[in-house]
């Protein structure tokens, strides 16, 4: 008979420790991460309740008088912010649905087809992720100010429907890879043509990753810095993260005011995300599955 070999209880002790340790570090690890990053949000807020006087005197300590004024004061006393939210408002929802609707067609197209051509586009098309938006600032303001779309909404909204095609096109090409081609032949069977297919089948597959792309391109285009201060020349065009200048100057800077304006104009996204949470988690991992 065969004798099964026992491990002394030491070293069942020592794995034990060791696993035990290994735990202890992961969490101690993700409490330090999650503080990291939630150390942002504590200055912003304690600052956005803060008299401007305090914050020179106690940078970081809880206000001993909190105030709401701040608040009301960025939406009172100033236009820009009433201004700024117009203009985020009517350039990020055109843009983010352009952007679903175009990309999901085209990471069809060219997640289907393996031709030269199909394969060199969509190369061609990624590519634009490596390329410095330092790189095309001087050529993207010259374009737009010959075309006459400095200073307008419209010109914004091609400018960075452009910058975001790239990177969803990427990401939703290697989902459109893992949806079986199984439905579509189907769909071909039963009479389909290739619009029907796509809104009917093909689209409504897509949730989870155009819910990612959504937030995403919310995100980026909503919190967009560069892209609006090489096109938005005027005040009356501003979007809320150039409109938020208005606090600060050479001289003395409205801290106060600017972290009320700043809580303020995260709002909506913080409230996005939490509405699409779980399609953004689903589309995350779908989408990684296979590229």
């Amino acid at each position: 008979m065969m004798k099964t070999a026992v491990k002394p209880a030491h070293t069942l002790n020592t794995i034990h420790n060791r696993k035990l340790a290994a735990d202890i570090v992961r969490k101690f690890v993700c409490v330090a991460l999650v503080l990291i990053t939630l150390i942002p949000f504590y200055i912003s807020v304690i600052y956005s309740i803060k008299y401007k006087n305090e914050i020179t005197i106690n940078h970081l300590a809880w206000p001993q008088n909190p105030t709401l004024d701040n608040y009301l004061r960025v939406i009172t006393e100033n236009d820009q912010f009433l201004i700024g939210l117009k203009n985020s408002v009517l350039t990020t929802i055109p843009t983010i649905l352009l952007l679903m609707i175009v990309c999901s067609m085209a990471s069809w197209v060219l997640a289907r087809y393996n031709s030269r051509f199909y394969v060199f586009m969509y190369t061609l098309l990624t590519m634009g992720t490596l390329i410095p938006f330092q790189c095309i600032m001087l050529p993207l303001y010259l374009n737009m100010f010959k075309a006459g779309l400095v200073s307008t909404n419209l010109g914004f909204i091609i400018a960075r429907a452009g910058l975001q095609v790239s990177i969803s096109i990427l990401v939703i090409t290697s989902f459109v890879k893992t949806v079986p081609k199984d439905l579509e032949e189907a769909a071909t069977i039963d009479g389909c043509n290739k619009a029907s297919m796509f809104w009917h089948v093909i689209f409504p597959l897509l949730k989870p990753i155009n819910a990612t792309q959504l937030v995403l391109n919310t995100v980026y285009v909503w919190n967009d810095y560069n892209t609006a201060v090489v096109l938005l020349r005027d005040k009356t065009s501003r979007t809320l993260p150039l409109a938020q200048i208005v606090y600060f100057n050479e001289n003395t800077a409205e801290l106060n005011l600017a972290f009320a304006f700043f809580i303020m104009a995260m709002l909506p996204i913080l409230i996005l995300y939490f509405c699409l949470q779980k399609y953004v988690v689903s589309g995350v991992m779908a989408g990684a599955v296979k590229g």
